[in-house]
This record gives C-alpha cells, sequence and structure tokens, in this order.
C-alpha cells in the first residue's frame, strides 16, 4: 500500500447545487470470471472517451449489487492492469460528502480501494487503517481493457469493527496515476462523484409463470433477407423500421400444415436466416428456477437473453452469421422440442428474448419457428438429452469430462456413478478424469435430484486404450563418474500410457526402494560403482533402458573452508563438505588471530558441513584469520587451511552483535503514539546497510508498530539540493513499511527499488529493531544503482496513524554516516587431484571455484571451462592442458 498526499479540497459542499451522476440499482448476482455475459441488461452507469495518455483513462463504468456484494465493471482504453498502487477508487459509503477523505472536491471517501485491499478514510486521512471481510474478487488477471470485480456489503473497518456501508446510496470515484503518483483523472470528473444506489432483492417465485407464450406473445419478425450483423441484439434496436413485421406465434411457411399448430403470421421463402425479437417482463429471483423453453423449429436456430446466447439447436459451433447453414432439420417435423435456457443475463424489469432461425441448405419447403417461455419454480427434472452422457475412447493418461443436458428446478443435487455405484465427490453437473488410467474403465452416470423428483441419465461406457512403454533417448540413463560421498543421480525419461511403474536394477539386483524416475545416491561409497538399469511398465507392456555405468572416485582431497559467518562471539564456518564429528569438535583443531580462543565446537545438527565455533569477543571491522589444522572428512583427509574473515551484523532479533557500536544518533522522548527514535545505530559491510533502532516507547498496535507509520529518508547521494525535500533533506531514497521507493527526481514516490533485500525483526511489537539494505539495490525505472556514494544521509518521522508526522529524527537536518571499508582476503580455493578412466582424465576440486584451463603454465591464456563442475571428465584425445581453480 503506497501513502500520499492529494490535493485537499474543502470539506463541505452545498449538495443543492450538485448535479451528480447517478445510477439507479441494478438487482444482479454476478461471477467474477472476466466473462461479463451475466452483466447483459445492465445499464451503463457513466461513460466517457479516453482523456489521457498519461495514466490509465476509464471509459464505461456499470454498477450492479445483490445482497452480498457491491459488483464494478469498468473499461480502459488500452489494455492494462489497473489493480495496481497507481490506482484508486474512493467510495463515500456514509453519502455525507462532508466526512472522510476530501477527494479533489468530488466526494468525501470513507475507504479506499487500492490494489484489491480496503483503507479506512473516515477519519480524513489518505489511509487511516485497514477494511476487514471485504472478499475482493477482480478478473481478468492479465492485462486486459475490460474488467469486473466485487466488493462485500458486509466489509467492516478494522479499527473499530463496524459496517463499511451504512446506507443504502453510496458515491464513487475512480482516480489513476503516472508512475510518479501524480493523479492524472478523475472519473467522474464532476462534484458528488458517481451516485449509486442499492437496489433492494426482488421477491422468489413461488408458481410457474409463463413468460412467453406460444401462440399469445407479440413477436417483431424480420424476413427481408438482410445480414443484420450484431446490432440487432441491442435493446435499443429500432425492430419496427422497414423489413420488420409484428405478429403472433408461429411463424413462417410450410408444405405440411397438419404437422404444426396453426400458423398466425406467415413468412416469406427465400433467406437463409430469419430473425426475431419478443419483449416480456421479469421481476423475480431466479434462484433456483427452471426457464423452460417449449420450441417449433424446422431447422436450427441461436437463442439470445438480453443479446446473450443461451442456447443453440442443430447450429455448429463457433461464430454464427447470416450465412451460417443449420446443420439438419427436426426430424420428427411438427414435434416440438423442450430445452433449458439460462437465466444468467436477465434484468428486473424489461427483458428481451432474440432468437435468429437459419435454414439446412435445400429445405426450402418448410420455414417454421415458434416458441414459448416458462419460469419454473417447480419442475420435475427431465432429461433433454437420451444420447448423452456419451460413451468415450480415451487414451491413458488423457482427460475425460461426461456431461448431461438435465432439466428441472432447483434446488438440485448431482451425483456420479461409476458402475451404479457414487463417486466420491463427484457432484457436479459435469465430472472430468485429469489423467484417465486403465481402472478408470467402466460405466458413468448421472444422478439428478429435486424436491420433485429424481432421474438417472444413461450410462456412458468409457473405454480406455494404452500407449506402450518407450523411451525417448536410448542413450539414457547416460554413464556417470563420481567422486566418493558426492551425491550422484541416474534418471531416464520413459513415456507411455499412466500409471507408469519403475523398478531400478544394480547390476541384476533390484534396489530395493528405487521405484521413481530417477534413483539418487546421497553419499556415493566405492562399492556402488556398477552397472544401473530401470525397468519401466504400464498395461501394456514392460521395457528396460540401457545399462549405466556408475566410476566412483575415491576422494584424497581435505576439506576447504567454503565460508566464514561471525558474529560478536560465534563463527559459522561452512566446509565444501561434511566434516568428521569427532576431529570438527574439537576446539583445539581451531585458531583465531588476534588472541581470540575458541572455547567450543559444535557440528550444526541439520548440516554436517557446517561447525558453529564459540570464541571470545570478536571488534567490528577488525580483519581476523582463522586457522583449521586435523578437522578431518569422513574419509581421513585433513584439512590444513586458513581463511579470513570480520565480525557483522545478523538480523535475528538479538542485539548482541551490535556490542562495541556507538548510537550515530540520540534524541529526546518524544509524542505517544507514533515512533520516538531514542537511539538509531549504523553499520555496513560489503553487501548491506544494517540500523539499529531503539524507541523510547513500545508502540501500541492500535497506533501502529515500528516500521508501519514511518517515513524512512535517505539522502543516497550526498546531495542536499536533489531528491525530494522533506525538511532539510534531499531524498532519493523512502522507505516505508519495509517498501522502497525513489525520489531522486524529486518526487514524494516517482517508483520502486529493485533489490532493496528488506530484512527487519522482531517481528512482534518492541521497542528494539534491528534492519538491513542492500547495497546493490537499484532504481526500477532507470537500473541506477541507490548508493552510489559512500556517504549515507538519513531522517527518519514517527507517524501517526493518520500519517502526521509527529516525531522527527533529528529534528532538523539529518544524521550522516560515512561506509566502514573492511578490505577482507578471499578465501583458499581447493587443490586439484587427477584420476585416470582408462583413455580419460578425471580433475576433482572441493567447495565452490571455477575450472579454468590452459595450454601452457609459463604463457598464460588461463580460460574458464565452459559448465565444469567437480568431476571433470577430459578425453585423453585432447592435446596436452593444464588445469587450476579460480574464485
Amino acid at each position: 500500500m503506497k501513502i500520499h498526499s492529494l490535493p485537499k479540497a474543502a470539506t463541505a459542499l452545498a449538495l443543492a447545487l450538485l448535479a451528480w451522476p447517478c445510477a439507479a440499482g441494478t438487482y444482479k448476482s454476478i461471477a467474477i470470471d472476466g466473462n461479463f455475459s451475466d452483466w447483459a441488461g445492465v445499464p451503463v452507469a457513466y461513460s466517457q472517451p479516453p482523456d489521457t495518455t498519461l495514466s490509465i483513462a476509464y471509459t464505461n463504468i456499470f454498477i450492479a449489487n445483490d445482497q452480498n456484494y457491491l459488483y464494478l465493471r469498468f473499461a480502459i482504453a488500452t489494455s492494462d492492469n489497473p489493480f495496481q498502487s497507481f490506482q484508486n477508487i474512493f467510495i463515500d459509503t456514509d453519502a455525507n460528502n462532508a466526512t472522510g477523505y476530501p477527494v479533489s472536491g468530488y466526494i468525501g471517501s470513507e475507504m479506499l480501494i487500492q490494489g484489491g485491499g480496503g483503507y479506512d478514510e473516515r477519519p480524513g486521512g489518505f489511509n487511516a487503517g485497514g477494511v476487514t471481510g471485504l472478499n475482493w474478487l477482480a478478473a481478468p488477471a492479465a492485462p486486459a481493457r475490460e474488467f469486473e470485480m466485487r466488493i462485500s456489503r458486509a466489509a467492516v473497518f478494522a479499527g473499530d469493527n463496524s459496517l463499511v456501508f451504512t446506507n443504502d446510496t453510496i458515491a464513487l470515484v475512480f482516480e489513476s496515476e503516472d508512475s510518479a503518483y501524480t493523479p492524472h483523472e478523475y472519473v467522474p470528473a464532476a462534484p458528488g462523484g458517481l451516485v449509486y444506489t442499492f437496489a433492494e432483492p426482488p421477491a422468489e417465485l413461488t408458481n410457474n409463470a409463463p413468460l412467453i407464450t406460444l401462440t399469445n406473445t407479440t413477436w417483431s419478425a424480420n424476413a427481408a433477407g438482410a445480414d443484420l450483423g450484431a446490432a440487432w441484439l441491442d435493446s435499443a434496436y429500432d425492430d419496427t423500421q422497414a423489413g420488420w413485421v409484428s405478429g403472433l406465434g408461429l411463424f413462417g411457411y410450410t408444405a405440411n400444415p397438419g404437422a404444426y399448430p396453426a400458423l398466425h403470421t406467415p413468412l416469406g421463402a427465400g433467406p437463409n436466416t430469419y430473425y426475431f425479437r419478443a419483449h416480456f417482463s421479469w421481476n423475480n429471483l431466479p434462484d433456483d428456477v427452471a426457464f423452460v423453453a417449449t420450441n417449433y423449429l424446422s431447422d436450427g436456430a441461436v437463442i439470445y437473453l438480453n443479446g446473450v446466447e443461451v442456447y443453440r439447436v442443430r447450429m455448429p459451433a463457433g461464430p454464427v452469421s447470416y450465412s451460417t447453414p443449420a446443420t439438419g432439420v427436426n426430424l420428427s417435423a411438427g414435434q416440438p422440442s423442450v430445452l433449458g435456457v439460462s437465466g444468467a443475463p436477465l434484468v428486473d424489469g424489461d427483458n428481451l428474448i432474440e432468437v435468429e432461425a437459419h435454414q439446412v441448405p435445400g429445405s426450402a419447403a418448410d420455414m417454421v419457428f415458434g416458441l414459448s417461455l416458462t419460469a419454473a419454480a417447480h419442475y420435475p427434472l427431465l432429461n433433454l438429452d437420451a444420447s448423452q452422457p456419451a460413451d468415450r475412447t480415451v487414451n491413458g493418461g488423457d482427460a475425460a469430462t461426461f456431461s448431461a443436458s438435465v432439466l428441472g428446478s432447483g434446488p438440485l443435487s448431482y451425483q456420479w456413478m461409476l458402475d451404479g455405484a457414487p463417486i466420491p465427490g463427484a457432484t457436479d453437473a459435469t465430472f472430468t478424469i485429469p489423467q484417465v488410467i486403465y481402472t478408470n474403465a467402466g460405466a458413468y452416470s448421472l444422478r439428478v435430484s429435486n424436491p420433485l423428483s429424481t432421474n438417472t441419465t444413461r450410462s456412458a461406457v468409457l473405454t480406455v486404450t494404452n500407449t506402450p512403454v518407450t523411451f525417448g533417448d536410448p542413450l539414457q540413463p547416460a554413464d556417470v563418474v563420481a567422486v566418493q560421498g558426492r551425491s550422484v543421480t541416474v534418471t531416464s525419461a520413459a513415456a507411455g500410457s499412466p500409471p507408469l511403474t519403475y523398478q531400478w536394477y544394480f547390476g541384476a539386483t533390484p534396489i530395493l526402494g528405487a521405484t521413481n524416475a530417477a534413483y539418487t545416491l546421497p553419499a556415493v561409497a566405492l562399492t556402488n560403482a556398477g552397472a544401473y538399469q530401470v525397468t519401466v511398465a504400464n498395461q501394456a507392456n514392460a521395457t528396460n533402458s540401457r545399462a549405466a555405468t556408475l566410476t566412483v572416485i575415491p576422494d584424497t582431497l581435505p576439506p576447504t573452508i567454503a565460508s566464514i559467518a561471525a558474529s560478536s562471539s560465534r563463527l559459522i564456518v561452512e566446509f565444501s563438505e561434511p566434516v568428521d564429528p569427532v576431529t570438527a569438535t574439537n576446539p583445539a583443531n581451531y585458531s583465531v588471530s588476534s588472541g581470540v580462543n575458541v572455547t567450543g565446537a559444535a557440528i550444526n545438527p541439520s548440516d554436517a558441513s557446517q561447525v558453529i565455533l564459540t570464541t571470545f569477543s570478536l571488534n567490528l571491522g577488525t580483519v581476523y584469520t582463522l586457522q583449521v589444522k586435523g578437522v578431518n572428512d569422513r574419509f581421513g583427509n585433513a584439512a590444513a587451511t586458513a581463511g579470513a574473515f570480520t565480525r557483522g551484523i545478523t538480523i535475528d532479533g538479538d542485539f548482541s552483535d551490535w556490542s562495541g557500536l556507538d548510537p550515530l544518533y540520540t534524541g529526546p522522548s518524544g509524542v505517544d503514539g507514533a515512533a520516538d527514535f531514542e537511539n538509531v545505530y549504523v553499520f555496513n559491510d560489503a553487501v548491506n546497510y544494517y540500523f539499529h533502532v531503539t524507541l523510547w516507547h513500545d508502540i501500541p498496535a492500535a497506533a501502529g508498530e515500528f516500521p508501519l507509520y514511518a517515513n524512512l529518508f535517505f539522502d543516497t547521494d550526498n546531495d542536499v539540493n536533489t531528491g525530494f525535500h522533506s525538511g532539510t533533506i534531499g531524498s532519493e531514497l523512502l522507505l516505508q513499511s519495509g517498501g522502497g521507493y525513489q525520489e531522486k527526481n524529486g518526487g514524494f514516490n516517482e517508483g520502486g527499488i529493485v533489490g532493496l533485500n528488506w530484512s527487519c525483526l522482531p517481528a512482534a511489537p518492541s521497542s528494539d529493531f534491528e534492519f538491513s539494505l542492500s547495497r546493490s539495490a537499484t532504481y526500477a525505472t532507470d537500473g541506477l544503482p541507490v548508493f552510489p556514494t559512500n556517504v549515507l544521509n538519513f531522517h527518519f518521522e514517527g507517524q501517526t496513524t493518520a500519517w502526521a508526522a509527529v516525531n522527527e529524527a533529528p529534528s532538523s537536518g539529518v544524521v550522516s554516516y560515512t561506509n566502514v571499508t573492511v578490505s577482507v582476503p578471499s578465501l583458499p580455493v581447493s587443490r586439484l587431484a587427477i584420476s585416470r578412466l582408462g583413455s580419460r582424465v578425471a580433475v576433482i576440486w572441493e567447495g565452490a571455484g571455477s575450472l579454468q584451463a590452459s595450454s601452457s603454465l609459463n604463457g598464460g591464456g588461463w580460460t574458464n571451462v565452459p559448465n565444469a563442475s567437480s568431476p571433470y571428465v577430459a578425453t585423453g584425445s585432447q592435446a596436452q592442458r593444464f588445469f587450476r581453480v579460480a574464485r
């Protein structure tokens, strides 16, 4: 959550003078899935042309609600992600413009939505706290030009647990900013914002209600033979213009009139496509209602509800145009079909059903259309398609989905069956097996129940075929050379119908438990050398891989020091390999320069390569040398090596490693309820800056504990004349709640920081904290380094939860810190060992470092061996080469 200041406006407006954009409430439940078809019938609440190129430009806004959520849908001019910290949705939830945060003179906002989070603005600040129970959901997730989102009407303010939405009327303002957080658009840009009144839920339907009758509903019909495109689906389309006629069903013409009910409105032959539109009123909840259509149709048709397709009859999949032919005729001429349509596109009030009837080529003898639509609160279950679910033949490993076409009033319960037995958890309208295996073969049926009846579909037979096992690469598993004690893995990629079973063999002996696609020896022994092969099987066959030869080279190299980390009285020594617990835990095998005694040694229980040494006190800024002599690896190779180190700071909530440092700043006690800085300590190493902050008071949770509600300004270029001016500091970097923000061009927040690697402990409330920042951090906008000099100036602000800065450290000016520079010699590299493998040689080394090669010891020319790891196997046919390891 990025906090910044916006222009303040007058807190009182004369409401009588305001001409507010106002959206009447629309009651509708919306699925937030990126499919906007269920917004059908919801009017545009606000529309404008794009009016900015500097930030996201909002165009159309739609609003709806149900009992649980407020739904927002909006379009933007160009594809983007509008759910970032650069976009704000302000909501006046109490319908009082004089309360809340004043949004540029438009509304008084009680709640801010930013990036899916809700923020309390009742006290008048940009962010005065959080909101819980928002249940925010938005789609799509990727950049796009149109989005939908929801906000729970049961959300509460975190500060006092009071409801956010306390009034039936709210007002909204959409605001967009550029990457420097400069506002460029307020939508709508009008006093009062966009006003919306929540719609009350309609009544439940208790009886079956006819919406469209077969012979008594007036339709508009078009048989002019003209392509109407998609315009005719719009609710505002004029269906009284030339080419349209009005009449009652049935429509068309037929050579067999006795097969149909009476044709009340004759239409001429000739067109491929006929268009029909009829209005009806709907004022009930659609929940658990079956929308049953009885359809007289000679050929094919597409049925729409409020412009959204809800059913196809004998029409191909994909886009449909005027010239698209139907795929067949009604083989029982004159017999009506019963179908169910979705009620999702319904809106309260006037609705529009639209049908385009298409002819089959060569079927000009008749064109008949007639439709009724009933909203059924009580409708027994009816299987609409006796051929569903359909039989399936599926190759093992592929997916299989079963569905059926069953109509009935709700609530509906579903249970899929396999060979007559219920499938646990298969209680949706469709059933999918993501990856079919042979045991999935059988007969699948769906049992559907409602309060009136139970219906079981036909049984669909699933036949599972199997693809035999094959190996994609006949050279796998490959031969392997490994060093004694190290991990080694052999693997082979097999393909075939699942399930695949694996069994690895050492020679001719199966390896116990080696039943995966790869086999790993975590610490290879000399006795593990030999041939490894895997047998892979499925229901179709079983086959063997090639035999891979594992060659094991004895470990003759002593361990090296990989790293040394030091705190005030402890060293963590990381060796290049696991070490012997007897010799590694003998303090006499370690010594530290400058008279620092080693008093204890222990192996890390979770890492046998790591030894923890206890020492006398170590000084910050001093370079020490650790001597190791007599520490063996697991094969008796004794280390005789040394490594340089210097004591550092570890962010772990234990402040003992700050001992010996004086505070760089000490300040007076400040205002309660905000961070007041008593002491600030600073240190650096080659990687990080470290800060230790003590506060005069532990801040109560309600007042916002450190580092929340604090601005930490850093002048990183040692130039007060550059950056954002806060008091007497020219700040290039702002730290806020652990987030870093660029300020080098003079703005309060101009963008983000990459690689800051912020770490702060303890996480619980306290008056003592330590945190670190990476010295290699860069600005996100241009990739330049954040810390280009060896001087760091800073000024800290402790803030209230209303974001008022009340405690300054220092009270004026800055605290200046100059980097400590300590040169620590590199750790020694490993020795090399050579092992002959017939016509090849293997080069072995321990620990970190790059293998380099040269054709001469005297001529230089050392170059890294690409992708070399120990052991590196070189063939004997190559010219003479010399090797070394460089760090």
